[in-house]
């Protein structure tokens, strides 16, 4: 075989395509692989101007980029384009190029050479999918690790509440979230951010409630055409304030809901599965931080008040009289404190039993209770014992407080048996601050004394200091 037809085989059988233009781009000459690879004829090719056959998406950059390097450095290397073939597909490249300069050392024509990317392209893109989880992946673990710092500060419910509707409007880039946790009786009550369905009236149309998230799963609503079937009012709501999606993810512990976060969007908004995946660990991150707090708040509950009847122990009221003794040296406001008694308790604790002695104890808080103001202070002071603390407080309406006290114990107890009774002697003192200055001791001991002085005097009566 000829010389020159050795070369001629290489030139087509070559593992790239190879193609000369001309300088202003137009293709005179394909080998057989280019045609092979694009399936192209010869006659489709030559002729036309190399930019041609490009996919629209990198004409642009062949023509500004790739062109005047070429002609001001002479070649270029690896030029990545997408080259459109006769079949519509499109085929990846690198393309290689050589300016030729005639004689005059002027250019002549182009020689260029492409080689099949597609398994570049494909791996390329499979590595920028990878950084993009990858990335996606260490943004979700900076996102709970400081939301972890965040809720480890946080010292009350509320704090924990503001950080979770936060972090959460944040992450799923809501126009507004909020948080409601369950209160002592069992209902809602927004403790962060603002429920933009406030004006709403519940009653009428319920909205997604804690029975809704009881079984853990979020709610999702992306728009109207979703909502209001089931809650057509809730629709009307979000439409006059110009929000269209909501989501809601329940705070539950042990299956207990302790709450919900919302989040609203403001216009229709699919949420993705890593996102819905991240809000759920920040809720259960926050559900861990609540209970912590509840349970610091049930100890220290536990260690200042009675277990048995809920009120102010012993130390927590010596607190409690402490500061209305310097509120009253400041305000020179008085203050007056009530010591009462059990009488008749002994015989019910003894004969009927300690579980009958724990309910009138019980009864006997509960009357106290709804006898005095919010501001008053009542403790069990220890065993049938009770003091009741009352600031801003002279001595008639000491006086008044006492006999209502003293009549609230007397009332009887319909569910003990015949021959059983439990009244209260009490005992009274006001400390005037213009007058003298007094001890939290000294108080105790005059009411004490003056305790006794009733129940010597005849029992279920009131004694007061100084009368």
């Amino acid at each position: 075989m000829p010389e020159h037809e050795d070369f001629e085989e290489l030139y087509h059988d070559a593992p790239v395509g190879y193609f000369t233009t001309t300088v202003d781009d137009r293709i005179t000459r394909v080998n057989r692989r280019f045609l092979e690879w694009t399936s192209y004829d010869e006659a489709d090719v030559v002729g036309r101007r190399f930019v041609e056959l490009l996919d629209p998406d990198t004409v642009v950059f062949y023509e500004t980029r790739r062109v005047p390097v070429l002609h001001q450095e002479g070649e270029t290397r690896e030029v990545v384009l997408r080259l459109r073939c006769k079949d519509g597909e499109v085929l990846p490249i690198l393309l290689n190029s050589v300016l030729v300069l005639g004689p005059d050392e002027q250019p002549r024509l182009v020689r260029s050479a492409i080689f099949d990317a597609t398994d570049r392209s494909e791996y390329e893109r499979g590595l920028l999918a990878e950084r993009r989880i990858a990335e996606a992946t260490a943004a979700r673990v900076q996102v709970l690790q400081n939301a972890s710092v965040d809720f480890a500060g946080c010292e009350t419910e509320n704090e924990i509440a503001d950080a979770l509707g936060r972090i959460v409007g944040d992450s799923l880039g809501a126009t507004v979230s909020y948080v409601a946790v369950v209160d002592p009786v069992g209902e809602l009550e927004v403790v962060a951010g603002a429920n933009p369905l406030a004006s709403l009236d519940a009653r009428d149309d319920p909205r997604p409630g804690l029975d809704s998230l009881q079984p853990g799963a979020p709610l999702l609503f992306a728009g109207y055409d979703e909502i209001e079937p089931e809650y057509p009012a809730v629709a009307a709501a979000m439409r006059s304030e110009r929000l269209e999606g909501f989501a809601a993810f329940p705070l539950l512990r042990d299956h207990a809901p302790l709450g919900i976060v919302w989040a609203f969007f403001e216009q229709r908004r699919e949420i993705e599965p890593d996102a819905i995946s991240l809000v759920q660990a920040l809720c259960l991150q926050a559900t861990q931080a609540l209970a912590r707090i509840r349970l610091q708040e049930e100890l220290a509950h536990l260690a200042l008040h009675d277990q048995l009847t809920g009120l102010a122990n012993r130390a927590l009221l010596r607190e409690h009289i402490d500061s209305a003794l310097a509120a009253s040296a400041r305000t020179m406001q008085p203050v007056a404190m009530m010591f009462l008694d059990l009488d008749g308790f002994k015989p019910v604790n003894d004969r009927l039993g300690h579980p009958t002695g724990d309910e009138v104890l019980r009864e006997v808080a509960e009357r106290l209770r709804s006898m005095v103001r919010d501001s008053d202070v009542i403790g069990r002071f220890g065993g049938d014992e009770f003091i009741v603390l009352c600031p801003a407080t002279d001595d008639e309406q000491a006086a008044v407080i006492a006999e209502r006290l003293r009549e609230a114990v007397g009332e009887p107890m319909e569910w003990l048996p015949a021959g059983f009774a439990v009244t209260a002697s009490v005992g009274v003192v006001v400390h005037h601050a213009n007058e003298h200055s007094a001890t939290t001791d000294e108080l105790l001991e005059i009411a004490d004394t003056e305790m006794y002085r009733a129940k010597n005097g005849g029992r279920n009566r009131v004694s007061i200091a100084g009368r």
